[in-house]
């Protein structure tokens, strides 16, 4: 009987598979620390215990204590960046100078080996004005895979301009999340379709645009080249533009299969009709409760002199004649 009174044991972290929580905070101690944030001593005499101690005797409450109060200093800081920064730094990659997110580096290849490509391509005697309006339908061969490279590499850096752009702000807001990491290299791809469909699907009148563009440079003639690459990489970098561009498209298409039927006359009258009915009620509700008003007035001063009431009258019809007027 007395196993039932005693005490239950203190939870262990091992138990939960708590075993980054401790990491997580040795992180935001850390990084507190170099911040220049006020730690209270209490906060790093019980890490220092924990990390003294063996894992599996570690209290799930004390360790939850520590880490909710760091938490809250390093806020808006999610844990898991600071901890995702800091593990990646004791790695020592040699990549590290790109960054210490892996996202970030990968991303940062991605753009360099982008614009390496873009270089590189942009020598061939392929890329060329001719070649360079021509539809894709219009060419073969050697010719059409170095103007597709090109574009596709233009794209390229567009989109990861776009993706590195986000999430080095979310890097250095310390609220970056490895879970969408995904959607990063989805937008990136996204990219790379939305530079070829502009440049290549959706037609655009690069005479119109070239001497639009001269008229603003002061009459500086403008490379057919340089705008189809330019409009790719337009596309990599907002997608989202593509999107708009191609719903438009259809929306316009959808008009001509199904144009909208105008309203019948017979119901736009009735409409009006029993909104002018409606207003016409609560004209006569609001004169109502003005005349209730009077009456009530009369009833608890029955001796009120005639001037007095015909002064009452007097702005009960200015109030009215206001009322209307602001109509």
């Amino acid at each position: 009987m007395e196993s039932e009174f005693q005490e239950h044991p203190q939870v262990q972290v091992s138990k939960h598979g708590f075993s980054t929580v401790l990491s997580q905070c040795q992180a935001m101690a850390e990084f507190s620390f170099h911040k220049g944030i006020k730690v209270p001593e209490s906060i790093m005499v019980k890490l220092e215990q924990m990390h003294a101690q063996d894992e599996s005797k570690i209290e799930a409450k004390v360790l939850t204590q520590v880490h909710n109060r760091l938490t809250d200093l390093v806020a808006p800081a999610k844990p898991e960046t600071i901890w995702l920064m800091s593990e990646e730094t004791k790695k020592g990659s040699w990549l590290l100078f790109l960054g210490r997110v892996p996202l970030i580096r990968k991303m940062m290849l991605v753009a360099i080996i982008s614009l390496v490509a873009l270089i590189a391509l942009s020598l061939s005697s392929y890329i060329n004005n001719e070649n360079m309006v021509a539809s894709m339908f219009d060419m073969e061969g050697t010719r059409l895979l170095y103007v597709q490279a090109i574009l596709l590499a233009s794209a390229a850096i567009g989109a990861s301009f776009a993706a590195l752009f986000k999430a080095n702000s979310y890097v250095t807001a310390g609220v970056y999340d490895p879970k969408f990491e995904s959607s990063y290299w989805v937008r990136f791809v996204v990219g790379l379709i939305a530079g070829i469909i502009l440049t290549q699907l959706i037609p655009v009148n690069l005479d119109a645009v070239a001497n639009a563009a001269s008229s603003e440079t002061g009459g500086a003639p403008v490379s057919h080249a340089a705008l189809r690459i330019t409009m790719a990489l337009v596309g990599g970098f907002s997608a989202n533009l593509v999107y708009k561009i191609l719903d438009r498209i259809v929306e316009t298409v959808q008009s001509f299969i199904s144009p909208t039927v105008p309203d019948d006359p017979q119901v736009l009258k009735q409409n009006l009709e029993n909104q002018f009915r409606k207003q016409e009620l609560e004209q006569l509700t609001l004169w109502s409760q003005g005349i209730v008003a009077i009456q009530s007035r009369l009833a608890l001063e029955p001796n009120m002199p005639n001037s007095k009431v015909q002064q009452l009258l007097a702005d009960y019809l200015n109030e009215i004649m206001n009322a209307h007027e602001e109509r």
